[in-house]
């Protein structure tokens, strides 16, 4: 009988499609109303994720609604309330058909909230038939369950403090401080005269910060830099009362002193473009970020996940209705490092004496762990001695001496020391306070800094032979440290007077005041290690094998007896102090200058100072090893 009838009401479709039991009661199928009810409902869901999107538009959502200029107005201002960064709409099941003219659909909404985290919630999308179109009611609710035509979403986020980055023993490096941030109103409240005192007392371009207030909103409030409290508080007599000056109180995970390993520790400010990538999505445009250093190496890890909460709030009250969505934040954990913060104080100090550009870097010489490392006399944006890529000069004897004893040489070895040598056309000399000896041993030739010696066993060398010596302390290889530094570099010589030049670290030799601490580090301790700042990310252990036996003597040797008889006298009476000086010789416009420099170490930390234009390694950099090393025992 079930299939006679089936049979029958075939039939009559065929011929009538009049066996639907639609509550139509004929035309269209409820199927047909479900699809075509559906296929709007999910024009619209792909529109929302298009508005909210970045730069996104609610225009073309709110053209699929019967009210679309409320509507796109209303999912704006919702998608501004939560902040939202990007959104997910997703139709659940089939519409659920009340009559041929309106369907209903829930919809699986998830939106990313900008430095807060995913919330989620389920909305409904109401179908109704107009004529011949399907639009999706203009409501509120559509947005979340709620809203109506009046209430609005509010959200609130909270930051957890950002924790400390911490020395080798576990002592606070920085700490929340109070900062103003200072700006100007937007438009044109400021004057010529604000404009001029930005650029001269806080070294802000006047210029640009004028076309950024011109070209910003109208009410906003333009920052332009963030100082200590204690710095705006000087200030404040001089700029607090310029117009259009305004200014924002907070704080700052800071250095107990502007200056404080300042290119280590590195700089905070209001987020960037470039500083929000790094920053992740847990961090808000108006949030202060690292931005160099290891304020933005370790960025995620300082700042820690803040908590948020999202209340429905009444739209005439302004009263919560409820929480819709809460979460807690995550503190952030401390970045210990390898500093030791009496010797950076003490580094910084020494580095304060020089009236030249200089960098100073200790480090122990057992684990290649860095204790301090300064640039001054006042620090710099460039972290010159993580950084720099300088000749070495007489520094890199150390490594040619290495290389020397490993042909077969002692200390013992004929090492004439004359005023000139050539080589293959090219003359080299000694440095100016050197007047050349005559007969003499290596040790003598390295106690004294002969160029002309050194160079004069140019040809007992392979080709390769400084290239892999250097490498032998760690030098020429990539340093991989939590953040950018310089390892050095010894190419093959392209013919023998480049091999000639690198014999005395000039040429295509250069090296950083880290990877030379690093080789009399080597010397030290007897095997070249990887250096670290932060223990657990930077990988610790040997760079190389260990020199040979008596390769270690012989230097330690050369090293001792150049501070107690030869070019580092100056560091004479600090202790066990083996050093050796350098002074290499630059064009800079079209001027020879030289840099001063000087290497060793002492118990077990090695260190190397470098500056620039200096007179040489003895008269110049010596004075602030000598004022570095008298701070410690």
């Amino acid at each position: 009988m079930k299939r006679t009838t089936a049979i029958v009401c075939l039939s009559s479709l065929l011929i009538t499609a009049g066996c639907s039991d639609s509550k139509s009661g004929g035309g269209k199928s409820g199927n047909d109303e479900q699809k075509a009810s559906g296929a709007v409902i999910k024009q619209f869901a792909d529109a929302w994720v298009a508005a909210w999107a970045p730069d996104g538009k609610p225009d073309a959502a709110g053209a699929l609604t019967d009210n679309p200029t409320v509507f796109a107005k209303r999912l704006d201002d919702t998608d501004t309330a939560l902040v939202a960064s990007t959104v997910t709409v997703a139709p659940q099941g089939d519409p659920k058909c009340t009559d041929a003219n309106n369907c209903t659909q829930e919809l699986a909404v998830e939106a990313q909230l900008r430095g807060i985290g995913a919330m989620k919630w389920t909305s409904t999308a109401t179908a109704v038939k107009t004529g011949d179109a399907w639009k999706i009611k203009a409501s509120g609710d559509t947005i979340y369950p709620g809203l109506g035509d009046a209430n609005y979403l509010k959200r609130v986020r909270a930051l957890p403090a950002r924790a400390s980055i911490l020395d080798r023993n576990g002592v606070a490096l920085t700490a929340n401080r109070p900062v103003v941030i200072v700006g100007v109103a937007s438009g044109a409240k400021a004057t010529a005269a604000t404009y001029a005192a930005f650029t001269k007392y806080l070294d802000v371009d006047g210029a640009k910060l004028a076309a950024r207030a011109k070209a910003a909103p109208a009410g906003q409030f333009v920052d332009a830099i963030t100082i200590r409290a204690e710095e705006w508080e000087a200030l404040r007599p001089t700029m607090g009362t310029l117009p259009g000056v305004l200014t924002m109180g907070g704080t700052q995970s800071l250095p107990p002193t502007a200056t404080f390993a300042k290119n280590l520790i590195g700089t905070m400010k209001t987020a960037t473009a470039d500083t929000l990538k790094n920053a992740g999505t847990a961090a808000s445009a108006q949030d202060q970020v690292g931005t160099t250093g290891l304020q933005y190496a370790f960025q995620q890890q300082l700042a820690g996940t803040p908590g948020g909460t999202v209340t429905l709030r009444d739209g005439k009250t302004k009263l919560s209705i409820k929480t819709v969505f809460s979460q807690k934040g995550t503190a952030g954990k401390p970045v210990k490092t390898t500093l030791d913060t009496a010797m950076q104080k003490s580094a910084e100090a020494a580095l304060a004496t020089s009236k030249l550009p200089a960098s100073l870097v200790a480090v122990q010489a057992s684990t290649g762990q860095i204790l301090a490392a300064a640039n001054g006399p006042t620090p710099a944006s460039y972290n010159r001695a993580f950084q720099g890529q300088y000749a070495p000069g007489s520094t890199f004897k150390i490594v040619t001496s290495a290389a020397l004893i490993g042909s077969g040489e002692t200390g013992a070895t004929a090492l004439p020391c004359t005023n000139t040598i050539n080589v293959f056309g090219k003359t080299f000399k000694n440095y100016d306070g050197l007047a050349a000896y005559g007969a003499g041993t290596m040790q003598k030739a390295f106690n004294e800094s002969c160029n002309t010696a050194f160079i004069s066993q140019h040809a007992r060398l392979p080709k390769d032979g400084m290239t892999k010596a250097a490498a032998m302390f760690g030098i020429g290889r990539d340093l991989n440290l939590s953040i950018n530094a310089y390892g050095g570099q010894v190419p093959l010589p392209k013919d023998d007077v480049a091999e000639a030049a690198s014999m005395i670290g000039q040429g295509t030799v250069t090296a950083s005041p880290l990877a030379i601490s690093l080789v009399a580090a080597t010397v030290d301790h007897g095997t070249a290690m990887k250096p670290v700042l932060v223990p657990g990310k930077d990988v610790a252990g040997a760079a190389a094998s260990p020199l040979p036996a008596a390769t270690v003597a012989a230097l330690r040797t050369f090293m001792r007896t150049t501070v107690t008889g030869g070019t580092a006298k100056v560091l004479a009476g600090n202790g066990a102090v083996a050093a050796k000086t350098g002074t290499a010789e630059l064009v800079s416009g079209g001027k020879v200058i030289t840099n001063a420099w000087m290497a060793g170490y002492r118990g077990d930390v090695a260190f190397a100072v470098i500056v620039e234009g200096g007179e040489s390694g003895s008269h110049t950099a010596g004075p602030i090893l000598k004022t570095f090393l008298s701070s410690f025992k």
